[in-house]
């Protein structure tokens, strides 16, 4: 869960994973994976979460990180490509501290019929616009840079990103949220557009 730096507003992994999926809808040159298995690999990579967390970002105990990023890894979906996107997020953010995450992703490569390259550019995707969709949870302004691509967040509703990776000259996705007051047990939701444009 996010809690935004602005107002008193939480966002779900579920929200974040979302935005990051509608981000991706947007990418130009798409990954060589079925389309639909990639994006909903994207909005379900943080799966390990649930639908309404309340395991808020910098303020989880590490042993607990590792638990939900377990039940986010491996066979869980009946689409092979969507269980690959989603581990090979979850891999990569584990990194060297738990080399299991790694010895699994063979098996999910040969399920899936994706070789390396192919993964590692769907996956190369995938963090970008989770990177991007982490900092606009955070609402406050942000600078990033991944590989050869920068982007801007304002701290409102407005991202810039260079160079521009999009197929659309111009795009927006929506950032869903919930007043923090009685968050998971009363959801007052809070919509917000956010505005994608090149620098």
């Amino acid at each position: 869960m996010f809690r935004s730096k602005r107002r008193d507003v939480v966002f779900p992994q579920m929200e974040h994973a979302a935005l990051a999926a509608g981000i991706a809808l947007n990418w130009r040159d798409r990954p060589n994976v079925p389309f639909d298995s990639f994006i909903r690999g994207v909005a379900l990579h943080d799966r390990g979460y649930g639908e309404l967390d309340e395991d808020e970002i910098g303020g989880v105990e590490q042993e607990r990180w590792l638990e939900i990023q377990r039940r986010g890894f491996g066979a869980h979906d009946e689409d092979p490509i969507v269980d690959l996107i989603v581990s090979l997020h979850v891999a990569r953010l584990v990194g060297d501290e738990d080399r299991s995450f790694h010895d699994g992703l063979p098996a999910l490569l040969e399920r899936a019929g994706v070789d390396e390259e192919t993964a590692a550019e769907a996956d190369r995707i995938t963090n970008v616009c989770d990177r991007i969709s982490f900092d606009v949870c955070m609402e406050q302004p942000e600078e990033g840079s991944l590989r050869e691509i920068t982007y801007t967040y304002d701290g409102g509703n407005r991202v810039t990103v260079d160079p521009w990776p999009f197929a659309p000259d111009r795009f927006g996705v929506l950032l869903v949220g919930y007043r923090a007051g009685g968050y998971p047990r009363t959801l007052d939701r809070v919509v917000e557009p956010i505005a994608f444009a090149p620098v």
